[in-house]
């Protein structure tokens, strides 16, 4: 997934070649649910562990909590949302798959309960980076991965909304044919990868 690899992968690259000159990485960033193997590549990232039977899924981290934000200029003329319910009242910047799959839900952890909202907005992408950047352009409320906005909140540029709520989504995993014998170069990956994300 696109905004997967942005935040599992790319960060630790310059690392990861430093370490391993003599190792090539190729990568493709997508938001599709693809044959890596079809595809011609040895690992893929994704939410979640559900993987093929022939698939081997390792976490890489902790994980991922989804937060409610908006810009402050959105909220000029307009009332901040207090309760989940007044999200209906919002333009929303929702997000799904690549090729006309399925929507990223809008689901809350409240009181103990898990309350999901189908919010309505004008403006739809297929990658988290596209919501976070209309957000801090005033041009919706966004419900995103609370480390893709982290230098926006620090800079002023997004606020958290409905602070008291939040959503819990799985960890992203890292994943790969399952085999007998494995490439030392796979090996290598697999483990920096590994241990760069659990830190």
């Amino acid at each position: 997934m696109r905004h997967i690899g942005q935040k599992a992968a790319r960060p630790h690259l310059p690392e990861f070649l430093a370490g391993f000159p003599l190792i090539h990485v190729e990568i493709s960033l997508d938001n599709v649910l693809g044959d890596i193997v079809n595809s011609g590549y040895d690992i893929g990232i994704r939410m979640g562990k559900r993987v093929q039977n022939d698939m081997v899924a390792k976490q890489l981290g902790a994980a991922q909590r989804r937060i409610v934000v908006a810009a402050p200029d959105y909220f000029r003329g307009r009332t901040e949302p207090k309760a989940i319910d007044d999200l209906l009242k919002h333009d929303c910047i929702r997000q799904r798959y690549s090729g006309g799959g399925r929507w990223f839900e809008w689901k809350f952890d409240a009181d103990g309960q898990t309350v999901q909202i189908e919010v309505h907005g004008r403006l739809l992408f297929d990658e988290m980076k596209s919501v976070v950047d209309a957000a801090v352009q005033g041009q919706g409320i966004g419900f995103v991965f609370e480390d893709f906005a982290k230098q926006e909140l620090a800079g002023g540029q997004l606020q958290r909304v409905l602070k008291q709520h939040s959503g819990m989504d799985d960890a992203f995993h890292l994943y790969y044919p399952h085999r007998t014998h494995m490439p030392g170069k796979l090996r290598a990956f697999i483990d920096f990868m590994t241990d760069a994300n659990a830190a």
